[in-house]
């Protein structure tokens, strides 16, 4: 009974705004399938698909393979993340590193050609943006990954015991003298 309790506990201590972020990504999933999914109406010709992943840009087939993996990332992330597991936390800001860093592999090995500028522009702007997308899914998980004890859980003070007497309040405040 107790380890239910605590079950509870562990999942009221997830923010709001963090079940916002799975269903946005869930969302975000849905729409790379689509994209990926509809073919172009003249493939022969020119297949406008294009996606990067790892600082690689990939066109035609390949970039609708690799839209449906990122499609099943971000779903992965929206049910780790909405049923609230440790896990699509982890999943969630790993993505978005990777994310981070594709982008700057990107960006660097495409510099020097003068042809890829207006691409280089592109996702260089893009990369502020996804810098602060990691930090907020880092400001927001840190604590919810790697703290074993829930907020909920930690220790509290007993009602009526003031923190301001050092020493000696402290220590009967914790051995329950309260006085």
């Amino acid at each position: 009974m107790k380890s239910n309790r605590q079950s509870d506990r562990l999942q009221a201590a997830w923010p709001f705004d963090l079940r916002v972020f799975a269903v946005m990504a869930g969302l975000w999933g849905v729409c790379l399938a689509i994209i990926a999914s509809i073919p172009a109406i003249d493939v022969d010709l020119v297949d406008p698909i294009e996606t990067i992943f790892a600082g690689v840009r990939f066109n035609g087939y390949d970039a609708r393979l690799v839209l449906m993996v990122e499609a099943g990332i971000f779903a992965a992330i929206a049910v780790g993340v909405f049923f609230r597991q440790r896990w699509g936390l982890l999943l969630a800001l790993c993505y978005m590193v990777e994310v981070v860093m594709s982008h700057l592999v990107f960006v660097i090995a495409y510099l020097p050609m003068r042809s890829e500028w207006e691409n280089v522009r592109a996702v260089a702007s893009q990369g502020p943006m996804m810098v602060l997308i990691t930090l907020y899914l880092w400001i927001r998980a840190c604590d919810l990954i790697f703290d074993p004890t829930a907020p909920d859980e930690r220790p509290r003070p007993a009602p009526g015991v003031s923190r301001a007497n050092t020493g000696r309040g402290d220590v009967a405040a914790l051995a329950g003298g309260g006085k």
